[in-house]
């Protein structure tokens, strides 16, 4: 402990900044994690589950099979409810009305992504402001002192160096997650697209 402590302080004022910065992200990824993880239901088996409770007739136990979509949430269960909610109409009606239920889905699963991706741009250059800053306070101590009192000077490259490398590894830990929740919210879209197609096909019969 006392070593981090210690490290922190040499990082200099700006690495209360870039301390500030990596809550902010832990707590976001915290809440995608949490989010997406809700949002995310096993299309094959929901599909089974719905034929099931309608004995393979889409004509029957339709409020069976939208009760079971509301208790099995996520973003397919309420796509899903919405389309069965509609299933008496024609195949286009049936696809308009999960296409907007998808569409109010969709802000919920990128929610928070453009503020991490925020964090993974500035990150290096708070790093980089807290380089300069040491830079600035080496090269004062070498003008009041000279070169007589190299650790004063190494001091200051040594904070910018803390910095630097702090802002960078933010940058990394920000750049994974990001592109982590961003392929599992584009994979939850992806799998409302295809089952949604799916539940039409059996409500109207398209497909055997």
């Amino acid at each position: 402990m006392s070593t981090l402590l210690g490290f922190f302080h040499a990082g200099g004022g700006m690495m209360y900044v870039l301390t500030f910065t990596s809550i902010i992200l832990i707590t976001l990824s915290i809440e995608r994690l949490i989010t997406l993880r809700r949002a995310s239901r096993d299309g094959d088996g929901l599909l089974d589950e719905i034929k099931r409770v309608t004995n393979n007739n889409p004509k029957s136990n339709i409020q069976l099979a939208q009760d079971l979509c509301l208790n099995t949430g996520g973003s397919l269960g309420r796509m899903f409810e919405r389309g069965l909610r509609n299933s008496m109409r024609d195949a286009d009606a049936i696809e308009m009305a999960m296409e907007q239920e998808a569409a109010n889905e969709i802000p919920m699963l990128e929610a928070n992504l453009t503020i991490i991706k925020t964090i993974v741009n500035i990150a290096p250059l708070l790093g980089l402001l807290g380089t300069i800053a040491g830079m600035m306070g080496a090269f004062h101590a070498a003008q009041l002192q000279g070169l007589n009192n190299p650790t004063a000077i190494l001091g200051g490259v040594g904070e910018a160096l803390i910095s630097t490398a702090t802002g960078i590894t933010l940058a990394i830990i920000g750049f994974i997650a990001f592109n982590y929740f961003s392929l599992q919210s584009r994979k939850i879209v992806e799998d409302m697209e295809y089952y949604g197609a799916e539940l039409v096909n059996y409500l109207t019969g398209r497909v055997d």
